[in-house]
């Protein structure tokens, strides 16, 4: 990490530091690599952020503050001030943290000597209750063991978990407070439709993990008569602190979703989610299954579902107030979602308030999908949506506040904006 730019901050409450860093072999571009810019992030092609580390060998009040251009590909906002995002460099995760909209970041990587293959995604490998307690889990894709690594200090320290020696991959992770938690593992079969899943459960906070649920073909665990089955394939899941909770899956091609009431050892397949006949959102060359969303400011969940035609989805919601018990199907009346970007689907804050982007262009619902309002085009993500035309993603977290992660793959960039009033003008963060 080269710096551009040094100064000394005197700084009354630090925000977190890096826990270690140790040099690692290269299986990323070069220009993934925190590199010198001096131009602003708009014309240099990538993402400018400025980090704050303890000055070495300083007072306890002295700080360094310098310039990075970095390649984020994964974000999570925690509030209307808050957030976080991460990418790779050379096999290294970089996860940085910001308490101020983005003015300056502090890392929080764990050490360099734990290396990745993939980038982890959010709710997949990736989960924080807030910016203290987070977990990330490193699959055995490029090791012997898979490793859930777990911190309660912000990044400060991270302790490490492992499940041993397994070929399965991580498929979802979530946590419903700082102890309670879930990962499912899965593997796909030889047999088209089919995949082997394993639910591993903690009530220690990642410090330790149970499996509490194979598929049918497998050795089952005690208590669990009737798990989720290996034909589909599973998109997400969502738990309450009770142990009720639901997983989303496209089964045989279908949106489908299972409950569970016994915190995930028996699961029930839901008669009222994607119900209505044959062709409940229309005929369709393929479906798509999206993963559970919880709402930001309110109690309550929702799934998207997307009816694919030739190269567009056209999304629609299925919401639901009593955790998957009972579901409402919501038709949005919104234009197709375009070829580059067609995994991105509606984010909401609550039942009634949600937003999407097709190309540059947002949409805002404030009626739980039955109506969206074009917003005016930022000129802002306009003009750098056409050096960067995919979006990685998309969160708001209050009714003003949200982030925008977009690039360009064969290029290795991306680069960060924010809104601050709803969607309607944006800025590199």
């Amino acid at each position: 990490m080269r710096i551009r730019q040094k100064v000394l901050l005197p700084l009354l409450a630090m925000l977190i530091v890096l826990a270690g860093c140790t040099s690692d072999s290269s299986t990323e571009d070069a220009a993934s690599e925190p590199t010198v810019q001096t131009n602003t992030a708009d014309d240099a092609g990538g993402q400018e952020i400025t980090l704050v580390e303890p000055e070495e060998g300083g007072s306890a009040n002295q700080y360094e503050e310098y310039v990075v251009q970095t390649r984020l590909t994964e974000m999570h906002l925690f509030d209307g001030k808050i957030g976080m995002a991460w990418g790779l460099t050379r096999s290294a995760l970089r996860m940085y943290l910001t308490e101020n909209n983005g003015k300056n970041w502090t890392p929080l990587s764990p050490s360099e000597q734990v290396t990745f293959s993939n980038v982890p995604q959010y709710e997949k490998e990736v989960f924080f209750t807030d910016t203290k307690h987070g977990w990330i889990v490193r699959s055995a894709g490029i090791a012997d063991e898979t490793l859930v690594l777990r911190t309660s200090d912000g990044g400060e320290n991270w302790a490490l978990a492992t499940l041993g020696r397994t070929d399965e991959l991580p498929a979802a992770l979530y946590f419903s407070d700082n102890d309670r938690g879930w990962l499912l593992m899965s593997k796909t079969s030889s047999t088209a439709g089919r995949e082997d899943k394993t639910l591993y459960r903690t009530l220690d906070g990642g410090e330790s993990w149970t499996a509490i649920m194979r598929t049918a073909s497998g050795t089952q665990s005690s208590g669990s008569g009737n798990p989720l089955p290996e034909i589909g394939y599973l998109s997400g899941m969502y738990f309450e602190s009770n142990g009720s909770g639901y997983a989303t899956t496209l089964e045989l091609g279908r949106p489908t979703l299972y409950r569970t009431k016994d915190a995930g050892r028996n699961w029930f397949k839901s008669s009222s989610f994607f119900a209505g006949g044959e062709n409940p959102i229309g005929s369709c060359d393929a479906y798509v299954s999206g993963k559970p969303q919880a709402y930001e400011t309110a109690a309550g969940s929702w799934v998207p579902v997307g009816c694919k035609q030739r190269d567009t989805v056209q999304y629609h919601g299925y919401f639901t107030q009593n955790n998957g018990v009972a579901w409402k199907h919501a038709a949005f009346n919104l234009p197709a979602q375009e070829s580059l970007n067609l995994q991105i689907a509606p984010v909401f804050i609550d039942p009634l308030r949600g937003w999407i982007p097709i190309g540059s262009q947002f949409y805002r619902t404030t009626d739980g999908g039955q109506n969206w309002k074009q917003l005016p085009k930022s000129d802002k993500l306009v003009e750098n949506m056409e050096k960067y035309p995919e979006i990685f993603q998309v969160q708001f977290i209050t009714d003003k506040v949200g982030w925008i992660l977009i690039g360009k793959t064969e290029l290795r960039r991306s680069l960060l904006l924010q809104t601050l009033d709803g969607g309607i003008t944006w800025q590199v963060i």
